[in-house]
């Protein structure tokens, strides 16, 4: 099975989306597409599958007669189908004389109860609808499987339940998602897609970050010496000009000096065409990497001597009409801890997040704050930003400085004139930076998070991971993205049918105890992950190798020996697990 594309080009209005985008998807690949919002990924998709059409390339596939599903991110179903009908219609394609039976076992594999099944399909939650499509990978034929953001609304147990079917699939996968776990997970190649092209990775998305920073410094490197030659060229040139314009004059008839001021108009026009090459071919300059200060980041944490124990929650019970959310919760938020808050939706851990901010009310038990504590809280449905005014003025409306906004804006992808923009007028994902940094600049000591990396795309999300790991101060945090969570969680909590339990560790530790995502202790491991683990840690080596050939200092390069000895021997443990798996 193959599908190949050459020089794919594509434009809406008058605006081109893509532009000469080339690639193949093989028998064996499980890609990964990401990319910028608004990149054109999505667009990419919908040409590979027929349902548009380029306006320039070709297409071929390999059979010609190759059966595509594709799960759409954003569903829209008849008025009057039903869930079942929705599955049975899929089923019977296929012509099974276990329809019925087939249909039950996809909707409960899904996760959708019974007295949903007779329900319209239209009038199901996001998550809901979410699973309904997801069902198709169960009973449908097909070759080929394309998703978008299919994690898009659904929990942690339902992302691990997509991981392992996605793993035992037979069939190549093309998934554009911004769930960087996920893709660790699930991917054995990565395509970027960004406005110059469409470029290919080996391994996970691990692996892959791990290339770019290769690449990325093998850029820094290449354009500094580039730059070094053409300033040396440079000189060279403007030292023959005079000298041969000194030389051509003086030469006068002396056949001598007119033999050398040849020779030197001849090595001159030798060295301009270098740098006119030099200057037609410039390698790229490297992205600036911006970070805000320490103390601007902190300064809430600076200021304020904080005792250990920050937060205390006690015996809280919270009903809405009768109903139990849950009971009898406690727990404390100690100085410098990173705590996230985990469940399945609708077990209430929004709730238990505004009841500590003081914007609900318990049912019962007690939550005890220090008097030192200032929360931020960052909603995620970011009703708390002035939509009709720019983002530089919605950020200084809490009374930071200037050159502090100014910093952390561009730290967070605002630069230059890109903080002049209406409030009303940013993305989704936009307003949920500028919402952070109001967060941040207000000089909180304690930062209460519900889904702040909701509808970013990758390069937002690690943006703001970056301002939250030289965070000092305290965070609990709620999230569906598992990599912002693996990231910066020391501490998890798990709201589950009513009652919370304590992970005294990260959300590794997490996962191995929780008997959701375990076996005996032990995480489950298929030969998929094995072998992205196997590919990550060998670019992690050769990563490291070229650091180690670099002029170092001693202390730095023994860090480094002691770094590549470690991930030898954890990629030795893989291998070794690989042989007798």
């Amino acid at each position: 099975m193959q599908i190949s594309f050459d020089k794919l080009t594509k434009s809406y209005n008058g605006k081109t989306v893509l532009e000469n985008i080339t690639g193949a998807l093989h028998q064996a690949d499980r890609v990964g597409l990401i990319g910028a919002n608004g990149v054109g990924k999505t667009t990419l998709i919908k040409l590979l599958t027929g349902l548009e059409e380029a306006d320039g390339g070709k297409i071929a596939y390999t059979p010609n007669s190759l059966k595509i599903l594709y799960i759409e991110q954003r569903p829209e179903f008849k008025d009057d189908v039903t869930v079942w009908e929705q599955v049975y219609g899929t089923v019977s394609l296929r012509r099974s004389i276990n329809t019925e039976v087939i249909v039950k076992k996809a909707l409960n594999q899904v996760g959708l109860a019974e007295e949903l099944w007779s329900q319209k399909a239209r009038n199901l939650s996001g998550g809901e609808k979410t699973k309904l499509m997801l069902s198709q990978i169960l009973v449908s034929d097909y070759d080929v499987l394309f998703l978008d953001e299919p994690t898009n609304h659904l929990d942690m147990e339902s992302c691990r339940w997509l991981e392992t079917q996605l793993s035992q699939l037979g069939q190549p996968l093309i998934v554009v998602s911004h769930d960087r776990y996920f893709l660790d997970k699930v991917t054995n190649k990565i395509w970027e897609l960004t406005p110059k092209g469409l470029k290919t990775y080996s391994g996970n998305y691990s692996a892959y970050k791990v290339q770019k920073e290769q690449e990325e410094k093998n850029l820094t490197k290449e354009y500094a010496k580039q730059q070094a030659r053409i300033e040396s060229l440079e000189a060279m040139i403007a030292a023959r000009r005079s000298w041969y314009a000194s030389a051509h004059k003086a030469a006068g008839q002396n056949d001598f000096w007119r033999s050398k001021a040849k020779k030197h108009a001849s090595a001159l026009k030798a060295k301009e065409k270098e740098l006119e090459r030099l200057k037609n071919n410039p390698v790229s300059k490297p992205p600036k990497t911006i970070s805000p200060a320490f103390e601007i980041i902190n300064k809430g944490v600076i200021d304020k001597k904080l005792p250990p124990i920050i937060v205390e929650v006690q015996d809280l019970t919270k009903s809405y009409d009768s109903k139990l959310i849950f009971k009898n919760v406690s727990f404390t938020v100690k100085r410098g801890e990173k705590i996230a808050l985990l469940g399945s939706n609708g077990t209430g851990k929004t709730t238990l997040l505004k009841i500590i901010t003081g914007l609900e009310e318990a049912s019962s038990g007690l939550v005890r704050l220090s008097p030192s504590v200032t929360i931020g809280y960052f909603a995620q449905e970011l009703n708390n930003l002035n939509r009709t005014v720019t983002i530089l003025d919605e950020v200084l409306s809490c009374g930071a400085a200037m050159d502090e906004a100014r910093l952390l804006l561009a730290c967070l992808l605002f630069r230059g004139d890109a903080v002049y923009k209406r409030i009303g007028n940013l993305s989704m994902g936009e307003q949920g930076r500028v919402a952070f940094a109001k967060l941040i600049l207000a000089g909180a000591n304690l930062l209460i998070l519900d889904e702040p990396t909701n509808y970013m795309d990758i390069e937002s999300k690690e943006k703001i991971e970056e301002v939250l790991e030289d965070y000092q101060g305290s965070i609990l945090f709620v999230s569906h993205d598992r990599y912002f969570t693996k990231r910066l969680a020391n501490r998890v909590l798990h709201l589950e049918n009513q009652t919370l339990r304590h992970y005294e560790g990260d959300y590794d530790y997490y996962l191995a105890k929780n008997e959701q995502g375990s076996v005996n202790g032990r995480v489950q491991l298929n030969i998929n992950e094995i072998n992205d683990t196997i590919t990550r840690l060998e670019c992690e080596l050769a990563f490291l190798s070229g650091k180690l050939s670099e002029p170092l200092e001693e202390d730095k390069k023994d860090k480094l020996n002691q770094d590549f000895l470690r991930i030898a021997r954890e990629l030795n443990k893989w291998k070794e697990l690989k042989r007798n798996f």
